[in-house]
């Protein structure tokens, strides 16, 4: 990401990623946020100790640097992330233990609906 090799993400270097992940909304006809909201929110998550420069400790120090990768590269997830409830990791004391197997269903479950989405986006396309 660091296009220059001077070891700072610059606002540049990460306009030019988002511009890749926008161009793919479009294709698919998702409605997508201004580059501005989007660095805000980033910048947010990472907390960078010099302002609007990201360095590897600052992403080393961040406990969702997989949220601020997936932004610039994998949009299926940037997506899964941006329509995520926040109150979803909120777990209910009454709630019983949901076990490793319907968690892996559920994932699966929902993989095959994205891929099915895509195919049918690809097939307007």
């Amino acid at each position: 990401m660091d296009l220059d090799g001077d070891g700072i993400l610059s606002m540049f270097e990460l306009d030019y990623f988002y511009q890749e992940q926008v161009h793919k909304m479009e294709i698919y006809g998702i409605e997508y946020m201004p580059f501005e909201d989007c660095i805000c929110q980033m910048l947010d998550l990472v907390k960078p100790e010099e302002e609007n420069k990201i360095r590897l400790k600052d992403l080393k120090r961040c406990k969702l640097t997989n949220v601020f990768f997936d932004t610039f590269f994998n949009l299926e997830k940037y997506l899964d992330n941006e329509q995520k409830d926040p109150f979803s990791n909120v777990k209910d004391p009454d709630s019983p233990e949901i076990s490793d197997w319907v968690k892996f269903a559920e994932a699966e479950y929902d993989n095959l609906t994205h891929e099915d989405g895509a195919n049918e986006n690809l097939d307007e396309v």
